[in-house]
């Protein structure tokens, strides 16, 4: 298999506790939806509320601080498509990531 992997990250929206988590659902829900006719788009949503969840959740701390300039909460979304089975990217997840102000930071 050969992937290319996206992250993305935002801190709009995400508030506190609770509304980083209905961010999170919420695009987690449309990922379900766009990845069960695409099943080579991989994905992961990670809320990010306090510096813990960079060490339990395996995040680059510094990778994302172009964007979070070292605040929290944040949403951090990773994204992997298996160029084997299908595009490396897509319009519906694109779509997606602009509607929840989510900033590219790494191509992988």
């Amino acid at each position: 298999m050969k992937f290319v992997s996206y992250i993305f990250v935002t801190t709009a929206g995400c508030m506190d506790r609770s509304t980083t988590v209905a961010l999170m659902h919420a695009i987690a829900d449309r990922l379900v939806a766009i990845t069960t006719l695409r099943p080579w788009i991989g994905w992961q949503v990670i809320p990010l509320i306090e510096d813990a969840d960079f060490v339990d959740f395996d995040v680059d701390r510094q990778q994302l601080e172009c964007v979070t300039k070292g605040l929290l909460p944040a949403l951090n979304v990773n994204l992997s498509f298996d160029v084997e089975r299908g595009a490396s990217w897509d319009p519906n997840v694109e779509a997606l990531m602009v509607e929840y102000g989510m900033v590219p930071v790494a191509e992988l």
